[in-house]
């Protein structure tokens, strides 16, 4: 109500005031605005407001008039209760009613009108203000819903797909819900307004009695939860469907087999399923089960006594027993048959075949000649049996034996090559006899797949490898038995002689041979040769493939810096300028792994700190003497020590730098004379000397060589020593020579001057003594003397020879070589 209402009222009880108007019912504390929340219950007091009639006797109690806007029926009608203190009236209570739900996201104020009549009075109106404010506060679900029973409900199988079957219902409505199933292992599903469904298509006849129990979360937007579960049970339905599979069904059944032996047995589809007989009415020859459905003979059955017995057809009734009217029908033709005595004989008994294991598809093995004694015109059936492996290679044709699918020798390699396999031949007779012939099968080897190249062809070697360190292993496959089965060879690509790599022939692994050096070569493609070994009978018949294999190799810090030139040497003044650079040192590295630049340190000849290095440039200070003293020329031997790594491996070197420095001075120098004796330090030069390093197996090999080379020059010296003289002069002076080595073993040489006439006395055997040796070391034996024969090598003298002596000129020399 606006100010124009209020100043209305007003004015209405000022004019009854004065006795102007009629007498009016008074309402106090209207209009007004009250709050109250969502979450109020039932039976709450929303306002409390007085009442006055003028009629202070009146009677009966005053009429009271309540409308909402919008319409609603959650507040009852006001209560009113008569009060006689402090003054007659009447206190009036508005309540909220059994079906209030206040939300207020759905209507946050209710506007009431009261209309109260007193009797005899003029009505009274008056408005109240009901606004509705939400609480926060979690769901609450129902106590039943809630409770560890929950709600029960039931369902006929047959309810439509995604039916409504429940509703979960709180105890404060609220907006914002989610609902969800913990655990769902049902058909059932749940909406958003909390609808429990059914499945999307229908309940299926196996959920006919079964119960689900479904425990649902509720949560609001804030996380807050309750839960309830809900049990539901499918109530089944029931429908006709007894059936049979099929209409009718053939059974042969042998004579003579005795009585209440089992023929055959029918079955239907449903529940509570029981057969019998209805045609013929009076059989009497068989006899159902109504339970199983299993039927028997009656009594024995015997062709020869009852002829009729060899055909006979049954109607049989499958009902359910609680719906007798839900019933099918099936027709048994039934035949009795004569029994079987003998089985099939076949020729050969046994099946023995060899066969490469390229033999072609349909290629036939073998032939059977099999007879049935029973009938001569009897039809007899063939079938291949064994284990899985064998019973899909083989096919039986009639009586002959083929190949089904390729016979593979290296999938046979389990069963040791050989298929093992029974040929079953069966007769048509009643019981079916059958013959068992065993089949052996021998699969000989056909080298039919080359070797494959492995999938990985790299491998990464680091340039410090050592003789004899793996690079990698090639490993190649092969699909024909004995598997991976394959001898390595290099082809190709090994590089400069020596090869840097070899391959183990059986292993495949790859070595390191000799030295290799990164900055010389860093990739090797090796052709590696995969020569596939004993796969086939035939054992030349081989296959081979080829192989690019890539090697890499990996820099490692194996050289130290280099400095050019090594040694400099360097004149200056010392009044020269400190911030100009005196020196910079061209140092590298040809090692590509050192990513850091190099690093420069004086290690040695720097007296009293006079030079620093700032990198590669050498600097120096102010050189300062005394004005009087004698200035001579210094000179520094600076060391500067070169590293390629601050971590190891690293390698350095050593710069020499001499720098004489020059004492400049502009006071003329006193006479007196200063001796200063200078301290020599040690000098450290690295020298790096490269020295050929060579493999092992080198060695040895020039050790032999040389060996070998040493024994033939000493066999030659032995065989030019040794061999005879061309001339037959000659041979007294060897045996005088072989003697006088035996007197006089240091003799390096002798010498014998034979003259014409000294043959008569040789050949008289006369001997004389050798002649004293001269300072030269030769002997100068008289004219008519000549040497003693030589000694054996036991110690005695030979027979003598006597040969006619040469005649020689005087003076002419002979000479024998020790």
């Amino acid at each position: 109500m606006g100010p124009r209402g209020h100043q209305s009222f007003l004015l209405l009880l000022a004019l009854c005031a004065t006795g102007a108007f009629v007498s009016a019912t008074v309402l106090s504390g209207l209009p007004t605005t009250v709050s109250v929340m969502e979450s109020a219950v039932p039976g709450t007091i929303i306002v409390e407001f007085n009442l006055t009639c003028q009629n202070e006797t009146s009677i009966p109690t005053p009429v009271f008039t309540l409308q909402s806007t919008p319409p609603t029926y959650f507040f009852n009608q006001p209560i009113v209760a008569h009060r006689a203190s402090p003054t007659p009236h009447y206190s009036v209570q508005i309540t909220l009613s059994p079906s209030a739900a206040l939300d207020a996201r759905q209507v946050n104020q209710y506007t009431l009108t009261l209309e109260a009549t007193c009797p005899g009075e003029t009505p009274a109106k008056g408005e109240l203000f009901v606004q509705v404010h939400t609480v926060d506060g979690p769901p609450q679900c129902m106590a039943r819903f809630a409770s560890q029973v929950g709600e029960l409900v039931q369902v006929s199988e047959d309810v439509a797909p995604l039916m409504p079957i429940y509703t979960v219902v709180l105890q404060r409505p609220a907006s914002g819900l989610r609902f969800t199933i913990k655990d769902n292992d049902t058909p059932l599903t749940i909406d958003r307004a909390g609808q429990v469904l059914a499945p999307g298509s229908g309940f299926i006849p196996a959920h006919a009695g079964q119960v689900f129990r479904l425990q649902i979360l509720v949560t609001d937007r804030s996380g807050r939860n309750c839960s309830g579960a809900v049990t539901v049970t499918v109530l089944p339905v029931h429908r006709p469907h007894i059936n049979f599979m099929a209409a009718w069904r053939s059974v042969a059944v042998l004579e003579k087999r005795g009585a209440m032996q089992l023929v055959t047995q029918v079955q239907a589809q449903g529940n509570n399923v029981r057969y019998e007989i209805i045609a013929p009415a009076a059989h009497g020859l068989y006899t159902i089960d109504t339970v199983t459905g299993e039927l028997r003979n009656t009594y024995e059955l015997d062709l020869q006594r009852s002829p009729e017995v060899a055909h006979t057809q049954l109607l049989v009734r499958a009902y359910d027993m609680l719906h007798p009217s839900d019933s099918d029908i099936i027709c048994l033709n039934i035949t009795v048959l004569p029994t079987n005595t003998l089985a099939p004989h076949c020729s050969p008994a046994v099946l023995l075949a060899q066969v490469p294991e390229d033999t072609p598809i349909g290629w036939t093995l073998a032939m059977l000649t099999c007879t049935d004694p029973d009938a001569s015109n009897s039809s007899l059936r063939y079938q291949v049996e064994g284990d899985q492996h064998s019973r899909y290679s083989f096919r039986m044709q009639g009586p002959q034996l083929q190949v089904n699918e390729t016979l593979d020798y290296d999938s046979a390699a389990s069963a040791r090559f050989q298929y093992v396999a029974t040929i079953l031949v069966t007769d048509n007779g009643q019981p079916p006899l059958s013959t068992h012939v065993p089949v052996l099968v021998t699969v000989t080897p056909k080298n039919e797949h080359s070797p494959a190249c492995p999938a990985r062809a790299m491998f990464s070697v680091p340039e410090d490898a050592a003789f004899g360190d793996t690079v990698g292993r090639v490993n190649g496959t092969d699909l024909d038995y004995p598997f991976d089965n394959i001898e390595y060879s290099i082809a190709g690509g090994t590089g400069a002689s020596p090869p840097a790599f070899y391959i183990g022939p059986r292993t495949g692994e790859i070595h390191v041979l000799s030295p290799l050096d990164y900055e010389s070569k860093q990739v090797y493609i090796l052709t590696v040769q995969l020569r596939d070994m004993a796969n086939d009978a035939d054992p030349h018949h081989q296959h081979s493939a080829l192989c690019d294999i890539t090697i890499q190799v990996q820099d490692t810090n194996d050289q130290p810096p280099r400095c050019m030139p090594p040694f400099q040497e360097f004149f200056i003044y010392s009044t020269r300028d400190p911030s100009l650079p005196l020196a910079q040192l061209q140092c590298s590295d040809k090692d590509e792994s050192t990513m850091l630049p190099l690093t420069y340190t004086l290690v040695g000849g720097n007296t009293n700190g006079h030079f620093r290095l700032a990198g590669s440039t050498l600097l120096h200070s102010a050189f300062s003497d005394p004005p009087d003293s004698i200035h001579e020329p210094r000179t520094f031997e600076l060391l500067v020590e070169v590293t390629d790594s601050f971590s190891a491996p690293r390698h350095s070197t050593t710069a020499t730098l001499v720098v004489h420095v020059t004492p400049w001075a502009t006071a003329t120098p006193s006479t007196t004379t200063i001796h200063t004796t200078l301290r020599k330090g040690p000098l450290v030069v690295t020298h790096t000397e490269w020295f050929w390093a060579p493999s092992p197996w080198f060695v040895v090999v020039l050790t032999v060589s040389v060996a070998l080379l040493l024994v033939a020059l000493a066999w030659l010296a032995w065989k030019l020593l040794c061999r005879s003289a061309p001339g037959k002069s000659a041979q007294p002076l060897l045996q005088d020579s072989r003697s006088s080595l035996m007197a006089v073993p240091r003799t390096p040489l002798q010498v014998r001057i034979t003259s014409s006439t000294a043959a008569p006395e040789r050949a008289a055997g006369s001997e004389q003594a050798p002649p004293p040796l001269g300072l030269s070391g030769h002997s100068f034996p008289r004219p008519h003397t000549h040497f003693p024969p030589a000694l054996g090598l036991n110690g005695h003298c030979p027979p003598p020879r006597v040969r006619p002596a040469q005649p020689l000129q005087t003076g002419h020399l002979e000479w024998a070589r020790l």
